[in-house]
């Protein structure tokens, strides 16, 4: 659907429209300086010459209150309401379209005010002058209101037809947005159960291999692929389905590691929390299974005890370091990370290049320290 336009000039009033609102506020600005510099204006429209009029309100004090206070509050409501509609133009004269006519609308009911107030005045004070004087300008603003407003109807109604139309495109793009979610979180469930299906293959292989070496492969494939598996799952369960919040997802994969381990090192983690897409979760998750099996099996043989400590931090330009430190019994002497050729180091050299990151290996005090650095870009998805 196509939303309705509306030309920048239709937010513009006329030159005419404009003209006239120029000749008021250069009338009013005149006459401030006729009172300025001709101070005998000032008794010639406060004069009292005439009969005021009090019989017109039959002498009844009660009847000339009420008309004193009605008009009283009645201005008192025009000059308030006049200040809210001049300070609402002049604050929203960038964003709301036709913020002169707040402004003109204010000169009105200020004139409309100043009408009601002098009408009070005139009951003990017979300026009738001055009331002229008032009256002529509110009539001066009056019929400028009423002579600018009908120019704007056609405009207005365009506003809204175009608010209509927007509200309406806004809704479309909503359901159409709840409906890829729909789709995302059918594509990322179903992902899960079919490598969740592979890890249980991998399983009852393990389980069903008379030779231990066998065993030991067939258990390592479902570790990575379960590592997989937990990256859609967080995603089917998470907001965005887009990121995930990755240290979460690296201590719950660390936790699953050392539970099918079953031994008796204990796991420290101190991750700060950051979001990221499956694209690089998926082989920072690859990575990290390889390291933490890595530190279990190489680290604590025969069921030694120890720790492994998981820390992942940033800084303010987006860079990570994910860091396996483990307290066991450390490296082998000679041990060269980059031309070791078994699976997990190849596996790890692999995946540090595709995430364009970069990865060291070193001795510890005690143990062996794997640290991973790569970067994370906060609106890739």
């Amino acid at each position: 659907m196509s939303l309705l336009t509306a030309s920048s000039a239709s937010f513009v009033p006329s030159r005419f429209l404009k003209n006239q609102l120029f000749v008021i506020a250069l009338g009013g600005s005149f006459s401030a300086i006729i009172l300025v510099v001709w101070p005998r204006t000032w008794s010639w429209l406060l004069s009292a010459n005439f009969l005021p009029h009090a019989y017109c309100y039959l002498r009844n004090p009660a009847l000339v209150w009420t008309h004193v206070i009605a008009d009283s509050l009645i201005a008192i409501s025009y000059f308030a309401i006049s200040v809210t509609l001049g300070y609402l133009g002049y604050k929203g004269r960038w964003d709301i379209p036709y913020h002169w006519m707040f402004l003109a609308f204010g000169l009105f009911i200020l004139g409309c005010g100043g009408t009601h107030l002098v009408e009070g005045v005139t009951v003990w004070v017979p300026v009738y002058v001055l009331a002229a004087a008032v009256k002529l300008f509110t009539a001066a603003v009056s019929l400028t209101t009423a002579a600018v407003l009908p120019f704007t109807v056609p405009h207005v109604f365009d506003l809204i037809r175009q608010a209509k139309a927007t509200e309406q495109r806004t809704a479309e793009l909503r359901a159409s947005e709840e409906r890829k979610d729909g789709l995302l979180q059918e594509v990322h469930h179903r992902v899960k159960n079919n490598l969740a299906v592979i890890c249980s293959l991998f399983y009852l292989e393990s389980i069903h291999s008379t030779q231990e070496e066998t065993a030991e492969i067939f258990r390592d494939m479902q570790n990575r692929v379960h590592s997989m598996a937990m990256v859609h799952e967080s995603l089917y369960g998470a907001e965005n389905l887009a990121r995930i919040d990755f240290a979460e997802y690296a201590r719950n994969l660390a936790e699953d590691i050392l539970a099918s381990h079953g031994s008796a090192v204990r796991l420290k983690t101190e991750l700060e929390p950051v979001t990221m897409g499956a694209d690089l979760a998926v082989p920072c998750g690859l990575i990290l299974n390889e390291l933490v099996s890595n530190a279990f099996k190489h680290g604590f043989p025969e069921g030694t005890e120890g720790e492994i400590k998981l820390t992942l931090r940033g800084d303010a330009g987006g860079r990570y370091t994910l860091c396996v430190q483990d307290s066991g019994i450390g490296i082998p002497d000679g041990l060269d990370f980059q031309t070791n050729q078994s699976l997990g180091l190849k596996l790890v050299r692999l995946l540090t290049q595709q995430i364009h990151g970069s990865f060291e290996l070193v001795r510890s005090d005690p143990g062996t320290a794997a640290h991973l650095h790569f970067e994370v870009h906060q609106n890739a998805c």
